[in-house]
């Protein structure tokens, strides 16, 4: 297992808690995904996307801009930081399993759902009350990791990251679709399509297929040390995270209806 590099900077060295001995990298976390929304992402969408980005005269649709960089930036440290703790075996005891380094995975995902929860809160007639949901619940969830419960699996369910990329692709597409100054697609047509297919299908096989299989595997793990379990903690999990395999259904069947508009109309742009 990966070291944590920033455990020597903990302002809690000596805590058995994992809250205040990793607090300094939830907080950390929480401050760069402050600093990237606020000043870093504005500047780079400028300089990356030019009048597509300048030109955006609406407040609401420039913050969601910048809002799905910062989420682009998310998926891809998420992605590099949970290649170690993927492998991790089934069977390790999720009462009492922790290790350094998937604290700081969970303190880096717990940083950045702050992060995620304040905004949906200040921009809520934006996102609505789903995205509020899915941050509440992820959040709860990683935070249970440093109690420590079912730090095994931060992984396992990190692994929904996966269709993060092609989801903010094909958002973006779609917005520079609408301010190009032709009125012509900016990309290629068969990049769209591969990228809406490759959606599809990872968001089916992570979030949906994978999502059911995970939460059985790990409701099996609670089963063998059944007498070990807090009660509440355990059908909390169990319970938030069939709640977010629920709304990922809900999710891909928007996407299932999109694609069937966009089919049975192929000459009409994609307004949505």
């Amino acid at each position: 297992m990966e070291v944590d590099p920033f455990l020597q900077y903990s302002w809690y060295p000596e805590s058995d808690n994992l809250f205040l001995l990793h607090l300094h990298e939830i907080f950390f976390s929480y401050l760069f995904y402050q600093i990237l929304s606020s000043f870093i992402v504005p500047i780079a969408n400028k300089q990356i996307f030019g009048h597509h980005y300048t030109s955006i005269t609406s407040e609401k649709l420039k913050i969601d801009f910048d809002i799905h960089s910062v989420s682009m930036v998310q998926c891809t440290i998420s992605l590099f930081l949970l290649a170690p703790v993927l492998t991790l075996p089934l069977g390790l005891n999720i009462v009492t399993y922790h290790d350094p380094y998937c604290s700081l995975v969970s303190a880096i995902t717990i940083g950045y759902f702050v992060w995620d929860i304040i905004v949906c809160i200040r921009y809520y007639n934006l996102y609505g009350l789903q995205f509020l949901i899915h941050g509440i619940i992820s959040f709860y969830v990683f935070c249970i990791t440093l109690i420590p419960f079912s730090q095994p699996w931060i992984g396992k369910f990190l692994l929904f990251e996966a269709s993060t990329p092609f989801v903010n692709i094909n958002w973006y597409i779609i917005q520079l679709t609408k301010t190009a100054k032709d009125g012509k697609a900016v990309v290629p047509t068969w990049f769209n399509v591969l990228n809406g297919i490759l959606l599809m299908v990872v968001f089916f096989l992570v979030r949906i297929v994978w999502g059911f299989t995970a939460i059985t595997l790990l409701v099996f793990e609670m089963w063998k040390i059944r007498d070990e379990l807090p009660v509440l903690l355990s059908i909390s999990c169990v319970l938030l995270n069939l709640v977010m395999d629920f709304l990922n259904v809900f999710w891909f069947s928007k996407m299932i209806k999109i694609a069937k508009k966009l089919a049975s109309s192929p000459k009409q742009d994609h307004k949505e």
